[in-house]
């Protein structure tokens, strides 16, 4: 039932798209912006998986992934 926030941030030229993910979902998508904060209320078990937030844009693509384990 506790709420969990999640950051993610990138600097690119020219600006990055940032992407969440849930495995293959899109949770959030935000072309341009520096942080691209994910706030999940009320976690619960299902809740538990990996997500994964990826900075891409012409040059390239990076991505940060975590296991959330939510009992």
């Amino acid at each position: 039932g506790s709420q969990v926030l999640l950051g993610c941030s990138a600097e690119g030229r020219p600006p990055p798209l940032l992407t969440w993910f849930r495995g293959p979902q899109v949770l959030r998508e935000e072309p341009g912006a520096e942080a691209l904060p994910l706030h999940l209320a009320q976690v619960s078990p299902q809740d538990s998986g990996t997500y994964t937030c990826v900075a891409e844009n012409r040059h390239g693509r990076h991505n940060r992934s975590l296991e959330l384990h939510v009992a």
